[in-house]
């Protein structure tokens, strides 16, 4: 018995030792280190009178991949006109787990939050009367 319980523990802590190290390795993915590529797969639009409906990211002519560019301080991407579409990264935070991205263009002001651990994205867009909410997923680009 005290063999069969020596050799769990022994297992668990390996287990421990071979799996922090990766958590580390995906947390540094999305840390602002390296440049990400970010697909958004579900959007929501909502009005100012408070209506809101699910839209696809076509719909909204939002690209099906935007690159974030932390060096170059940019998010990019090609709408689904085939326009590419470039907006600055005014401001980066990295806080509790999250790595936080804002900005402003066209009389609308963004925000991206990226979870470190999982690289889910969630964004959200604000303009005059109109509002939409992104959810995706980022990988290392």
């Amino acid at each position: 018995m005290k063999t069969k319980l020596s050799i769990a523990r022994y297992a668990g802590w390996l287990v421990v030792l071979l799996v922090a190290p990766l958590g580390a390795s995906v947390a540094a993915d999305f840390d602002g280190s390296v440049k990400l590529r970010c697909v958004p797969t579900d959007a929501t639009e909502c009005s100012g009178a408070g209506e809101c409906k699910r839209v696809t990211v076509e719909e909204i002519n939002i690209p099906k991949w935007i690159t974030v560019d932390f060096k170059k301080k940019q998010l990019s991407g090609t709408d689904s006109d085939g326009e590419e579409e470039a907006t600055a990264i005014e401001n980066v935070r990295v806080n509790e787990g999250q790595t936080i991205l804002q900005g402003a263009e066209g009389g609308r002001a963004w925000s991206l939050v990226i979870d470190q651990m999982s690289g889910d994205m969630t964004a959200a867009i604000a303009g005059d009367e109109t509002g939409f909410v992104l959810f995706g997923v980022c990988q290392k680009h």
